[in-house]
């Protein structure tokens, strides 16, 4: 479909007519370049689920022909959180169990690689289950939506999304779990000492160590095969490099007020003070109604939290069959390590595998500094036509709900608008974060300035003031998160990470969804 493109996204098209479709980057999802393999994984993942046209440039994949699947007739019949949690969901965890623990040791090469496809291809089965729930329950949250914004106004669709929140929800777990870690450590004087020193090796030889690692092992079992974000599959997970967690802990033990714990009690404090207010606003005819449509959706941040969740851990799954190609490649000469396999792409695998040269190490090398280079790049939000295609009014204002519209523009410079996500105002110190491996630069109280968030990353809410994104609309990833996590947060900003310096004192305001900049 591409003939050739730029640094500066500029594209020379195969087709004259590509040029005049509308090719969007999914800068939520995807706000960092993919490696290589990573590049093929989401390809033929996207293809099969959305049945989307993709190009990838620098390493930014860009889709045209988007379609969410419908649900099956059973979602609804049954109940989405019935078919979620006892149908779909054990599936998903069949296939990553499965795939993170096939004997590939006894596999050559050759018949390792020629087995990748296979496993992608279960990965997208996996995946679509993921997406064919989105309908049955985003639904009814819109409506819901909608009702408050009629009858409440400007701030409706902030309350209708606040009392969803304080729920049991995987996300809300995995923070718990590793506040518990924490507790676990503070009862063990030199672990405790240790991670708050930030000192995270040799913790077995410590009083108390080997106590510590089997419970960390434990968490990282069911909660660290997670990728850090859609499609990263370079990226090794907390269940190979537990550093992020043990640096997380830390942070909890320097200070309880940090604790996960504490932070969702006031989550279901926010969640009970929108509902009180909801009440006193709406007439008792109009009560009922909103109570029934609350009744529909109560679930909501259960099932969209454990959809993410399952879905980058089908993606950090993935590295493990990858992985042990890699070092297969590696033990013949062919790779300098294990994880530079995912510098291969998919068909180049299957090639190193019955031709393991040297040369593949130069190949690898290469494309790994490439993916630096892509990381300093800056890609539009679209290419080809700027004419996104029409989508109905229903339509337009969920899909803007999940990724974000357009926010007001800005006439002063010191001033960003974007959407009002969890309401609270805070003034604190900026911190601009692109990816997870820069999380231990965020201290507390600081304001998380970053393109976007994902499920691990949600612990970082203990720690931060308040939340800035780039990318997002009130029911995303992060605006969910920084309501469970009851801080103030403004998404989809567009230009958070541009014009926000790293360090600067900034004011957000999560009512008014506003981020200035000190002068």
């Amino acid at each position: 479909m591409v003939q050739s493109f730029t640094d500066d996204f500029r594209v020379v098209w195969q087709d004259p007519a590509d040029a005049q479709l509308h090719w969007s980057w999914d800068k939520m999802h995807t706000p960092r370049p993919l490696a290589p393999l990573g590049i093929d994984v989401a390809t033929r993942v996207n293809e099969y689920v959305f049945k989307a046209r993709i190009v990838v440039l620098n390493g930014y994949p860009y889709t045209h022909g988007f379609a969410i699947p419908m649900p099956p007739a059973e979602v609804f019949q049954r109940g989405v959180l019935q078919v979620w949690e006892n149908e779909y969901a054990p599936r998903i965890a069949d296939f990553c169990l499965r795939t993170r623990s096939a004997d590939y040791g006894s596999m050559t090469a050759v018949e390792l690689a020629d087995s990748l496809g296979e496993i992608i291809k279960q990965a997208g089965e996996a995946m679509n289950l993921t997406m064919i729930v989105a309908v049955a329950f985003g639904m009814p949250t819109n409506q819901l939506a909608d009702f408050c914004e009629a009858e409440l106004g400007s701030d409706g669709q902030q309350l209708a999304a606040t009392v969803l929140q304080g729920f049991d929800n995987v996300s809300a777990g995995a923070g718990g779990e590793l506040g518990e870690l924490a507790t676990v450590a503070a009862g063990l004087p030199e672990v405790a000492a240790a991670l708050r020193e930030g000192i995270y090796d040799g913790l077995d030889a410590l009083p108390g160590g080997p106590e510590f690692l089997a419970r960390l092992r434990e968490y990282l079992d069911e909660y660290g095969w997670r990728a850090d974000s859609w499609g990263r599959i370079h990226i090794p997970t907390w269940a190979e490099t537990p550093r992020t967690p043990l640096m997380l802990i830390g942070r909890y033990l320097s200070d309880g007020k940090m604790s996960p714990e504490a932070a969702m009690k006031r989550s279901v404090l926010l969640r009970e003070d929108a509902s009180r207010e909801v009440q006193s606003r709406l007439s008792p005819d109009k009560l009922k109604e909103f109570q029934k449509l609350l009744g529909a959706c109560r679930n909501h941040v259960r099932i969209s939290e454990g959809r993410a969740f399952w879905q980058l851990t089908i993606d950090g799954s993935l590295r493990v069959p990858f992985l042990a190609l890699g070092s297969k490649l590696a033990d013949a000469g062919a790779l300098d390590e294990p994880g530079d396999v995912v510098y291969l792409r998919l068909s180049e695998t299957e090639e190193a595998a019955r031709n393991p040269l040297p040369s593949w190490k130069d190949t690898a090398g290469a494309r790994k500094e490439e993916l630096k280079r892509w990381e300093g790049l800056s890609p539009p939000l679209h290419v080809g036509s700027d004419a996104p295609p029409p989508r109905p009014p229903d339509f337009q204002r969920a899909f803007d709900r999940f990724w974000g519209g357009k926010p007001e523009d800005s006439a002063e410079a010191s001033l960003i608008k974007g959407h009002a996500a969890s309401k609270g105002v805070i003034t604190g110190r900026a911190r601009v974060i692109m990816s997870l491996a820069e999380a231990d630069r965020l201290q507390k109280g600081e304001i998380l300035v970053c393109p976007s968030t994902a499920p691990p990353w949600t612990p970082l809410f203990a720690v931060a003031g308040g939340i800035v994104t780039d990318t997002g609309g009130i029911l995303s990833h992060s605006a969910i998160c920084a309501r469970e996590y009851g801080i103030p947060c403004v998404v989809g900003t567009q230009v958070a990470t541009q014009r926000i310096p790293d360090g600067a004192s900034i004011t957000v305001d999560g009512s008014a969804g506003t981020v200035r900049i000190a002068g």
